[in-house]
């Protein structure tokens, strides 16, 4: 912390003014890097034709720049390490993948392509669970991306359509 304090130009105590612990300045790190990645996300997503076309690419996007970026590898597997664990106990990795998610998930419940009754903590818990098992899949070196993309296509994007078609029926 006082290395930090130095580099910001601030005392020890001025830093611990804002953060209670380094894990407290390394957790708003990491969100704030990550939202740089879901921005340059949300600009590959919003040229999708369609929510299910958006949630395969947005997932894959991620998958892909965490298996290449070492901050955002903190996110890649949450529970095996004490900072991971807090990210999620706290509820920030749902914070994060509610604003990564919302804005194609909004447009899509207005136009009543989502089940109204769906919640959508659902929806995160499943989508956090595939981006960690696709992050873990890259960083194992098998770094097919269309074989992921065809998976995901196959697998998750029938989930998006599905839920679409039955409120038209």
């Amino acid at each position: 912390m006082e290395d930090i304090a130095s580099e910001a130009g601030m005392s020890r105590p001025g830093v611990y003014r804002y953060f209670s612990d380094r894990d407290d300045l390394l957790i708003e790190l990491i969100t704030q890097h990550s939202r740089t990645l879901r921005d340059r996300a949300h600009k590959l997503m919003s040229r999708q034709a369609d929510l299910e076309e958006q949630i395969v690419e947005g997932l894959l996007f991620t998958a892909n720049e965490t298996r290449l970026d070492p901050v955002t590898r903190y996110l890649a597997d949450p529970e095996s390490s004490a900072l991971g664990r807090r990210i999620i106990e706290s509820r920030l990795a749902e914070t994060m993948c509610a604003e990564y998610f919302d804005p194609f998930l909004d447009v899509a419940f207005v136009n009543n392509e989502l089940p109204r009754d769906l919640p959508r903590s659902d929806i995160y818990l499943w989508l956090m669970s595939l981006g960690w098992m696709l992050m873990r899949g890259l960083e194992g070196g098998d770094a097919d991306l269309a074989r992921y993309r065809s998976i995901l296509r196959r697998f998750v994007a029938p989930a998006f359509a599905a839920a679409g078609n039955k409120i038209a029926h």
